[in-house]
């Protein structure tokens, strides 16, 4: 079963000591230049800093680990550089690398303090002691200059994410909740875009360096002997791993990606179809946005939407063409044009074959089916390719390109789902159709490129150069209007469901789902209801729990999962903030309570939580009933706590507050155990008290 998001950062502190191996291990990977390109090992550190000044970890022990980390990691750089590469031909080609060639600069004008101030550098972090070992770098020397840069590479590092931690919960006090997220958002931005650059600068180092491990390989007299008794399929191999040539190793690097992205669409299909587990997270989280969907958002997210429609995307997919036709590159225009129609026929024709209805909580009124997303698909087979042929033809850095795409489909696709235009599913597949679409699209424009066709062709002057740079414009300032007046139809309020009238509140013994326990979002079971609280409305229903002491918990919301995760990093834990509701029938609580703070006996105790369903059953006297269900959320431990989800302590603490305050019990319902997920360990009957507060 799945942790929900309340029983995971807790976890966090459970970790023990096997947290400060992992983050020592992330500073060991980054230090090795090999897996450095891949492993981000100082954010790893930075966040590591950040659980410090949660309190989950101790600073000088996370030090001391990082630094030993970054010793061994550094040594084995320097291992390789003295011992395997003085063994491998063509080692050439490595010191031909930019990456590279900056690292042994900065080693050739600091000497031992390069191995100091490389560890600040990115990149070069684990150069410099490749570099420092092709340089003939004396081995107790290197170990001494190791030493003395992992403790000050350490206690920057830890020490930076202790300060970012405390600089959030003061930017939180000072400025509010708006200028945190702002911050976190840019930070992670900054953050994104640094992977990218590492990966960007050293990937091609990386490859070099494994032709070169593998050609060794290859040349071993067991390995040879064994290829010669193969001679065609070593030839095919070697055709599919040269870099010589694009049908070689881009081609082979190429189909890899879209087979092993196809093979995830079909998987992301096959889940759609057959697991209904999919399906009830989908309608989950499309019921709790709902609940906390708000105007401003929504405006925002009309925007962004809007950006992914026809309207906008058809103008500005002629525009980009006229540009690239405009610079003469015509295989990245038929690139374009391959990924924009591929992806926009691809979509239609699954949501025909597929027909999911949409959710009928869907801000906009849509007629075509939900599943895939057009706009998801959109942004990534348009804007996706479109920041590829911009890197493509020399007007952007590749990393800048591969973080605005990702950025901007992440946008869109967000924008659907907030606007419940289509459920979650629906929009990790249309990503997924874009991609193989752009894979497709990048290999036509590769190969044209490679064949130099449209080449050496004069360029546009005159006339046809003006107005091509006009209709750009032009279209640019329709696809901008169109955005800007976006006004699709809404959809209509939903009908009201049918009050049904008790007789006696025995009658609630027929109430359906009563038996049922509740969800977290990923579906684990969490806890059953144990309380029917019979009140005139939800006001009254709050003024009685708060005249009983207890403390209102805000329905959950974007805002207030943001407060809970400042209040996690500020180390000022507010237990009133719900990070996950509970679904009862696939619907999030619509009131909550905590026990107040001077209820509880000990300090450290993070209260009984009260959570309430408003329900469509109603009393001859008026009266509405209110489903709710009391517990200890520190106590969901799934899979195995069942026989605690009920919490007969906490049902007991509910009860005599309210009745102490002036409810009335009516009855007690016997109700029989139904679907219980654990039948060894939840007893075959209930009692559920019935509360009245007339």
């Amino acid at each position: 079963m799945f942790l929900t998001v309340d029983q995971f950062l807790p976890s966090l502190q459970s970790l023990g000591i096997f947290g400060y191996w992992l983050i020592g291990l992330a500073a060991a990977l980054e230090a090795f230049f090999l897996t450095g390109v891949i492993v981000p090992g100082t954010l790893i550190v930075d966040a590591g800093g950040i659980l410090v000044q949660r309190g989950l970890l101790d600073f000088f022990d996370l030090v001391w680990f990082v630094a030993i980390g970054s010793v061994l990691g550094s040594e084995v750089s320097f291992w390789v550089g003295r011992v395997a590469l003085d063994r491998v031909p063509g080692k050439d080609k490595l010191s031909r690398s930019k990456a590279f060639v900056r690292a042994q600069n900065l080693f050739l004008r600091r000497g031992g303090l390069a191995l100091v101030l490389g560890r600040f550098l990115g990149p070069v972090a684990g150069l410099v002691p490749l570099a420092a070992a092709m340089a003939g770098m004396d081995r107790r020397k290197f170990a001494i200059w190791n030493i003395l840069g992992s403790f000050p590479y350490a206690l920057a590092h830890v020490g930076f994410g202790f300060v970012v931690a405390n600089v959030l919960g003061s930017l939180g006090n000072t400025f509010g909740r708006q200028a945190v997220l702002v911050a976190v958002c840019l930070l992670l931005l900054l953050v994104l875009w640094g992977i990218l650059f590492s990966l960007v600068r050293l990937a091609p180092l990386a490859l070099t360096f494994l032709s070169l491990v593998t050609r060794r390989v290859i040349e071993q007299p067991a390995v040879r002997q064994f290829l010669s008794k193969h001679p065609a399929a070593m030839d095919w191999l070697a055709k599919r791993l040269s870099r010589d040539t694009f049908t070689g190793l881009p081609l082979t690097i190429l189909v890899t990606i879209f087979i092993y992205v196809g093979v995830v669409w079909l998987d992301s299909v096959l889940d759609f179809l057959h697991d209904s587990q999919i399906v009830q997270l989908d309608k989950r989280l499309a019921e709790l946005i709902h609940h906390f969907q708000s105007p401003a958002l929504i405006n925002l997210s009309t925007w962004v939407t809007a950006a992914g429609s026809w309207t906008a995307v058809l103008p500005l997919t002629v525009a980009g063409l006229i540009w690239l036709l405009l610079q003469r590159c015509h295989t990245l225009a038929a690139g374009l044009l391959i990924s924009v129609l591929g992806s926009t026929v691809s979509v239609a024709l699954l949501k025909l074959i597929f027909q999911r209805p949409r959710s009928p909580l869907g801000f906009f009124l849509e007629t075509s089916n939900s599943f895939p997303s057009g706009h998801a698909a959109t942004s990534i087979g348009f804007y996706g390719m479109l920041m590829y042929v911009i890197w493509r033809a020399g007007k952007l850095r590749a990393e800048t390109a591969i973080l605005a795409a990702g950025l901007i489909a992440f946008l869109i696709g967000g924008s659907r789902i907030y606007l419940i235009e289509h459920y979650l599913s629906d929009v990790l597949n249309g990503w997924l159709v874009g991609i193989l679409w752009v894979v497709f699209a990048v290999a036509v424009c590769e190969w044209l490129t490679s064949r130099k066709l449209g080449q050496n062709l004069p360029s546009v002057e005159g006339w046809r150069w003006k107005l091509g740079y006009g209709l750009i414009v032009l279209l640019g300032c329709v696809a901008g209007g169109n955005v800007w007046l976006y006004d699709h139809p809404r959809n209509a309020p939903l009908p009201s469901v049918t009050d049904q009238v008790l007789s006696s509140p025995k009658d609630l013994e027929k109430l359906s789902g009563l038996s049922e326990m509740t969800e977290s979002l990923l579906g684990t079971p969490l806890r059953l209801a144990s309380i029917v609280v019979l009140a005139r409305d939800a006001s009254a229903l709050e003024h009685a729990f708060e005249g009983a002491g207890w403390k209102a918990s805000p329905s959950p919301s974007l805002g207030r999962v943001f407060d809970a995760f400042t209040t996690v990093v500020d180390g000022q834990e507010d237990p009133t903030i719900e990070t996950v509701p509970h679904f009862w029938r696939g619907q999030p609580n619509d009131l909550g309570f905590v026990e107040a703070a001077s209820q509880r006996t000990k300090l450290a105790d993070k209260g009984v939580h009260v959570r309430i369903w408003r329900t469509n059953y109603v009393t001859e006297a008026g009266l509405r009933a209110y489903l709710t269900t009391a517990g200890r959320d520190e106590d969901e431990t799934p899979p195995l706590n069942c026989s605690t989800r009920s919490d007969a302590a906490a049902q007991d603490m509910v009860v005599k507050s309210l009745v102490q305050k002036g409810a009335r019990i009516e009855t007690s319902l016997a109700v029989k155990r139904s679907g219980a997920p654990c039948p060894s360990l939840q007893p075959a009957g209930r009692h559920v008290v019935v509360l009245s507060l007339s």
